[in-house]
């Protein structure tokens, strides 16, 4: 089973268990996740304008409402239109009140991504996967989720083999690799990148722990200082706004020198590496 047909699964059987699920976008049947929907669940499956704020918008609406919406934008330039909606309506609802909206973006390999954007909503969780099991159980943690939840979802992972299911909080990060000497911090297709390159400075003796986030909002600031503090080294690869940070705060009294970043890219993560 590959990716695509594994996000298919989930929400195909989050629609047959859960009446509140609903599924909104453009080009649902273009899309190996949802294409089918429609026709097996027509009056839980959206088909709505290209609109990307309404499109929100009404998802919100319809959480606030009592629903589960998930909505499957075009791409990453989508959000700009959604983040109104999401910071202002969906994030900042508290209380008895909450607006579980699910938002699947997809993205392609070095597409410009409004990070920043994102991570200035509060209570807004960020999750993106490095591989298609973790896309499955991203997106089934999300529909379990109280608040909004963004997933990036990179297109060459709906192509991949997903194995076998595992369970998958939001907000945990993923030992991908030990090491002694120094800490490679990466997210989505640069977690591919920093194995690529520990295995590289394993053959000149420098042997690198690998820690893919999974999350970027939440940060697994538990594993980032276990990590941090054992190798006393940190290397972010294609850092954010803000995790230089929690870097600091995670593991100040352990560090050996200050965090460095670079490129997700393997020559340059050896280089920093050096």
């Amino acid at each position: 089973m590959n990716g695509g047909q594994a996000l298919h699964g989930v929400l195909d059987e989050a629609l047959s268990q859960n009446p509140k699920v609903h599924i909104l976008g453009e080009a649902l049947e273009l899309s190996p996740a949802t294409s089918g929907l429609l026709k097996k669940h027509p009056t839980r499956v959206h088909l709505l304008p290209a609109v990307d704020s309404a499109l929100t918008g009404v998802a919100v609406g319809m959480a606030l409402g009592g629903s589960r919406p998930v909505v499957e934008l075009a791409g990453p330039q989508s959000l700009h239109g959604a983040l109104q909606q999401l910071g202002q309506e969906a994030a900042g609802v508290t209380g008895e009140f909450s607006a579980p909206v699910v938002i699947r973006v997809p993205i392609a390999p070095g597409e410009a991504l409004p990070i920043a954007a994102l991570l200035a909503v509060p209570a807004l969780t960020v999750a993106v996967a490095s591989s298609a099991a973790e896309s499955r159980d991203l997106l089934s943690s999300a529909l379990s989720a109280r608040g909004p939840v963004v997933l990036l979802e990179p297109r060459w992972l709906l192509e991949r083999t997903a194995h076998d299911a595992e369970p998958l909080p939001l907000g945990s990060a993923r030992l991908v690799r030990q090491g002694e000497h120094c800490s490679l911090i990466c997210w989505g297709e640069g977690v591919q990148a920093a194995r690529q390159a520990a295995d590289r400075l394993s053959t000149e003796g420098i042997e690198a722990q690998v820690i893919d986030l999974r999350c970027l909002s939440p940060l697994d600031t538990e594993l980032l200082g276990s990590s941090i503090s054992h190798t006393g080294r940190a290397i972010l690869v294609a850092p954010f706004p803000g995790i230089i940070d929690t870097i600091v705060e995670a593991a100040f009294l352990r560090m050996e020198s200050p965090p460095t970043s670079c490129p997700a890219r393997t020559e340059s993560i050896v280089d920093a590496a050096r």
